[in-house]
């Protein structure tokens, strides 16, 4: 059985501290910089997987030379964090430059030793803790130093985790779960965005609303399954027919809507918008049965010196969208701007 370990008052302070903050860097700050501090390391770095290579995430304390090997992935069969990955325990190397696993670049930057600190959580290793030394070390290691060092790794590792399940909820309540795109939520922001950057002035910034026509036919002829397929079709025909600049979004439903950034000129806006109806228009069937899609667009330019309220730019596209479903569909309409906000 191990024995316990034997923390001191400025460990448990430590460990308080971490246990109530949530942001990733800083927490990174504060347990890597006590892990170095206890070992007599100069700093620390965090190694995490990316396929079968490693990369450096953070550094603490660190000299700028190392520090620019962050853009540089290695092998994860290869130096001291690879070894002690393959081995799942610490591995101290006291002499790096004379050793086996030592990697040229990490020896040119005068890496003098180096600790490795696999990190588990629930079975899984997240990452490498890093502790580095730049000058010959100094005393030899104690086995609580190991210790309190690795119980700060575990605490890194349960960061890690928690900061993975936040990215997750967020993509989940940011996120259409059938296309992937952004939902409402997250579209909001975007909008948020697309209008500041009207402000410039130098560009044609449009919001695009489209309804797809004779959608409640296709799911009412061809089943719900059929038209969850057509809205994941449409979804990427829409979305290769724009710019890198341009966004797009599902709102609910058939509704889309599409952030257009990449027009320099209003004739660059137009081809845009016929792109998409293009790519909206196509013939749908199944077992003889066969469906005619096209989609009624709605457009709003979002003009610098007229608004910058999203919801008045939302009622604006929306309404030329249903123009353009009055009109018969399959075409679309370019809206009056909304007027100025005072």
């Amino acid at each position: 059985m191990q024995e316990p370990l034997d923390l001191r008052d400025s460990d448990i302070v430590l460990l308080s501290i971490l246990a109530r903050e949530t942001n990733l860097p800083r927490f990174f700050h504060i347990a890597a910089n006590a892990a170095a501090k206890i070992v007599g390391a100069d700093g620390a770095g965090l190694i995490l997987p990316e396929g079968e290579k490693l990369k450096y995430r953070f550094f603490e304390g660190l000299p700028p030379q190392f520090v620019a090997l962050s853009q540089h992935a290695f092998d994860r069969s290869t130096g001291v964090a690879g070894a002690a990955l393959a081995q799942n325990h610490p591995l101290f190397i006291e002499d790096y430059p004379n050793s086996d696993l030592a990697l040229p670049h990490f020896v040119e930057s005068g890496l003098k030793a180096s600790l490795s600190i696999p990190i588990r959580i629930s079975d899984q290793i997240e990452a490498v803790l890093a502790l580095s030394w730049f000058k010959p070390v100094g005393q030899s290691m104690s086995m609580r130093q190991l210790s309190l060092a690795t119980l700060f790794g575990d605490f890194i590792g349960t960061a890690l985790y928690r900061d993975k399940i936040e990215q997750h909820l967020n993509r989940l309540a940011h996120s259409d779960p059938l296309t992937g795109l952004p939902n409402r939520a997250g579209f909001y922001p975007l909008l948020d965005q697309a209008i500041l950057r009207a402000q410039d002035g130098d560009r044609h910034v449009a919001l695009a609303i489209i309804d797809i026509d004779h959608f409640k036919t296709v799911n009412d002829t061809l089943g719900h399954e059929f038209g969850d397929r057509l809205l994941m079709e449409i979804s990427s025909r829409l979305a290769e027919a724009l710019h890198r600049e341009d966004k797009i979004a599902r709102l609910g439903g058939d509704e889309i809507a599409i952030l257009i950034e990449s027009a320099r000129h209003l004739k660059d806006l137009q081809d845009i918008v016929r792109r998409l109806s293009q790519a909206l228009y196509l013939r749908i069937g199944r077992d003889g049965e066969y469906v005619r899609i096209s989609g009624s667009i709605g457009v709003c330019e979002i003009h610098p010196k007229e608004t910058r309220n999203q919801n008045a730019l939302m009622c604006a596209a929306d309404s030329a969208m249903y123009q353009a479903k009055r009109a018969g569909g399959n075409c679309a309409v370019l809206s009056a701007p909304p007027q100025p906000d005072f």
